[in-house]
């Protein structure tokens, strides 16, 4: 025995059964959808800014150390070992080529970043960079380095940790150049008294003493305002004494070794 109310519907009564159009797109839809897909390439983009050219930029950055020991080494041969009165930079360096290391024990023991002449692209390989209008180690002025802090290496990340007194030590290929840090500050873009000759007096032309300073973004993730750093210098340690107590572990051997 069979029941009407189990039997399929007819070949009519499907014909006659009206089909379901899919729902027409919203004003509201079409926007959640473009704000889904736009957020998936910010996503994106953060992970390629934050970290990819992390990768890269470290890369680049362990290039740029290989390089200083190889010139550290042809000019040690050349007799630049730090007894004389030899320049600290040599004159034929031009931008791009590094000519030295920055160590920051506050920065951590295994903290040292390969510096270079220019401030441009040049600093997207995790490096500091020196603005053209800043002196060389070893003359009387405000040697200023420029560094990315969250991109590219992110070499000045914890900058707002340093405190009055830390030290940072510039290497040279005739030795280390030991600043002192004196001030840590925020300023605007527009500040360039910030790398007067005189940190301290930015209004005056006239050097007083040498000064090492760090500048790099703030706050993290932004442009707008500046973090800066002034260090004073404090001491000298000629390459042929070897390496500061305090970094004598995160200088390469090769990078003091007598010649």
């Amino acid at each position: 025995m069979s029941y009407a109310g189990s039997r399929p519907p007819s070949r009519r009564q499907r014909r006659a059964t009206p089909k379901r159009r899919p729902p027409r797109p919203t004003f509201l839809g079409v926007i959640g959808e473009l704000l889904i897909t736009a957020g998936l390439f910010v996503l994106l983009f953060v992970v390629w800014e934050l970290y990819w050219t992390n990768l890269g930029a470290n890369r680049e950055a362990q290039a740029h150390r290989d390089t200083i020991v190889e010139n550290f080494d042809a000019q040690h041969d050349a007799g630049f070992d730090g007894s004389g009165p030899d320049p600290s930079v040599p004159a034929d360096v031009t931008t791009g080529d590094p000519w030295g290391m920055l160590y920051v024990p506050r920065f951590g023991s295994d903290y040292s970043v390969p510096v270079l002449d220019g401030t441009g692209t040049e600093i997207d390989s995790a490096v500091l960079g020196r603005y053209d209008s800043s002196p060389r180690p070893g003359e009387d002025g405000n040697l200023a380095l420029a560094g990315h802090r969250q991109t590219y290496g992110a070499v000045l990340w914890d900058m707002d940790q340093l405190q009055d007194g830390d030290r940072l030590y510039l290497q040279t290929a005739n030795g280390w150049w030991v600043y002192e840090t004196r001030q840590v500050h925020i300023v605007q873009p527009t500040d360039v008294g910030v790398l007067a000759p005189n940190p301290t007096d930015p209004i005056s032309a006239e050097p007083a003493g040498q000064w090492l300073t760090l500048t790099t973004c703030h706050p993290p993730y932004t442009v707008l305002e500046r973090m800066i750093t002034h260090a004073e210098l404090v001491e000298f340690v000629p390459v042929n004494d070897g390496a500061p107590d305090e970094i004598a572990d995160t200088v390469p051997e090769q990078l003091f070794e007598e010649n």
